[in-house]
């Protein structure tokens, strides 16, 4: 008769007391994303721990779960940006969520080997284990292929090839193939929403966010995170050149169309409508365009 397989999960899990002064992570988390943020943060470190105890399986397709079972009023949009921004500064393993869908981090981690250290049987799976060999001295690191297979007893102990003749690797093979496309797809998805995220948190004006298309994303997540970059700074520097009368564009008119007119060709040609890296003369052509938009007569500017 099999004994019954050993704990995983913690019962309790404490938080140090200084967590909010001496935790930059956590100051720069409350500084963007408030006392909503920390929660949803907070929410899913326990999940951590009463599941698997030092990590946890989860997608950007569970944001409408977490926002439904946390309540509060917390939208799954919320969710959404909070979680990567915690990947992005580093409070979840971004490394480990794009490739297997989980959140974890070495601070988790180390909080589980502290409680599980006198355990009898201390086993973790490798491929998500972020700490070092002398950090838990006595922890049995298994491959994944392992955790997977601790059910069938017809595989012979060590054999991690499943050259065994068992009938039912080969099953187990395949479907571990098509797991692995179908998360690839999920990651390249779950990718560029981050690198999106992380674009938009450089531009001040966020009404219209959620306008962008998933196609739209993925044009601008080709383009690359330093062009785009550029794109705003170029942006923010005309903006700032005529803040007497022109307004910021929203979010999604920017990253929709408004960002061509400051991509790298566009810019050094100098050929863009805004026309901020243009000869004067295209300066001047330009802003009479804006300024009889906005109603502003164009003889008043001088300088130009």
């Amino acid at each position: 008769m099999a004994g019954r397989p050993p704990k995983k999960n913690l019962d309790f899990s404490g938080w140090d007391v200084d967590i909010f002064d001496n935790d930059t992570k956590i100051d720069k988390l409350l500084d963007a994303q408030g006392w909503n943020g920390f929660g949803i943060y907070f929410y899913l470190c326990q999940r951590a721990y009463g599941s698997d105890g030092y990590f946890y399986r989860w997608s950007y397709d569970d944001c409408a779960t977490t926002s439904r079972k946390m309540g509060g009023g917390i939208g799954s949009g919320t969710v959404r940006e909070t979680v990567g921004y915690c990947l992005q500064i580093g409070l979840f393993d971004k490394g480990l969520f794009e490739r297997w869908e989980i959140l974890t981090s070495r601070g988790i981690q180390r909080k589980y080997w502290i409680a599980i250290k006198d355990r009898d049987i201390k086993r973790v799976i490798a491929d998500y284990w972020l700490l070092q060999d002398s950090e838990c001295k006595g922890l049995l690191k298994e491959p994944l292929n392992n955790d997977l297979s601790l059910g069938n007893s017809n595989i012979p102990p060590g054999n991690t090839s499943f050259d065994g003749g068992n009938s039912n690797i080969p099953h187990i093979k395949k479907s571990k193939e098509k797991k692995s496309k179908v998360n690839k797809k999920q990651i390249d998805k779950s990718e560029i929403q981050l690198f999106f995220d992380e674009i938009c948190s450089q531009y001040l004006n966020r009404r219209g966010k959620s306008s962008v298309s998933e196609k739209q994303k993925k044009v601008l997540f080709d383009i690359g995170r330093e062009q785009l970059l550029r794109c705003i700074d170029r942006y923010k520097m005309y903006l700032k050149q005529n803040e007497s009368w022109l307004k910021e564009k929203n979010c999604s008119t920017f990253f929709n169309t408004g960002y061509k007119d400051y991509l790298d060709d566009t810019h050094e040609r100098g050929d863009s409508s805004d026309n901020t890296g243009g000869s004067t003369e295209q300066n001047e052509s330009g802003l009479s365009g804006e300024a009889l938009k906005a109603g502003i007569r164009t003889d008043d500017f001088t300088g130009f």
